[in-house]
């Protein structure tokens, strides 16, 4: 009996911390997805930018390694110790402590197709003429490194029956790579009679669109006295009955589309 604990014992605890390593390598997974999508729906994309490193690391470090039921927050910060259960070895000693989770890697870069450097171009001339291209740098990639601490007894001491398990310093790593764009990240810009409505963002469909409308040269002006022109025409009933229906209601310079989702990068409090 005695030799079959000897030999199960190791091998439980063996097992065990194994499942351990695995649930780590998925948080670093979770924590790397969680960095490249944030950075999708945060305002700094709208500027080629991305959110700052310091912060997402916290958040990632809250988020993927505490306690499963912990609530959400926006205003996180950095825990002196991981909730999450599952970092805790079978001697009570931390598995990982929250200097073993690096985001090493948090950067963006344009997309390498042959057709983005085509677009690039272009983008390069319209730049000059508003607020195209959107964005050139849309490929965001965040690599993730987990490095658990070597497993020893509730003495301090490494554990010699687990083998390069218990001495070895391992590094589990994940990278994910999401190509994002900030063509449609802030709303139409415009108020449902085709007037602008100031967002104090450049990149809603309006102010990208706007300045290639070639009476915007001119100015509103312009544009609101064609607009009475053909509007007097279209109420002539045989004119905008036959000749060119909507007449009544054609408005020169209006660029909102026809489907417009909300604003994504507004707080929700903010959002209408």
């Amino acid at each position: 009996m005695a030799i079959m604990l000897v030999a199960l014992v190791p091998l439980a605890a063996g097992i065990a911390l194994i499942g351990q390593y695995v649930h780590l390598r998925q948080r670093a997974q979770a924590a790397a997805r969680e960095a490249a999508w944030a950075a999708t729906a945060d305002p700094a994309l709208i500027d080629e930018s991305l959110p700052q490193k310091e912060h997402m690391q916290t958040v990632i470090l809250a988020r993927q390694f505490g306690s499963a039921d912990a609530a959400i927050q926006s205003d996180v910060q950095a825990p002196e110790t991981l909730g999450d259960p599952m970092l805790t070895t079978f001697a009570d000693k931390p598995l990982l402590k929250p200097e073993g989770v690096t985001l090493s890697v948090y950067s963006q870069a344009a997309s390498p197709s042959y057709l983005d450097k085509g677009l690039n171009i272009i983008g390069k001339a319209t730049k000059h003429l508003g607020n195209l291209p959107p964005n050139t740098k849309g490929l965001v990639t965040a690599e993730v490194h987990v490095q658990p601490e070597q497993i020893v007894g509730r003495d301090g001491t490494p554990l010699s029956f687990l083998g390069s398990l218990a001495t070895e310093k391992l590094d589990f790593s994940a990278r994910t790579v999401v190509l994002a764009d900030s063509w449609d990240a802030a709303g139409g810009g415009e108020s449902l009679d085709g007037k602008g409505v100031d967002t104090g963002n450049r990149r809603t469909v309006r102010n990208v669109i706007r300045p290639l409308v070639p009476t915007a040269l001119i100015g509103d002006k312009f544009d609101k006295a064609l607009s009475t022109i053909v509007n007097v025409l279209g109420k002539i009933p045989i004119v905008n009955r036959i000749f060119t229906p909507g007449f009544d209601q054609f408005r020169f310079g209006k660029t909102a589309p026809d489907v417009m989702p909300h604003d994504k990068l507004v707080e929700y409090k903010d959002a209408k």
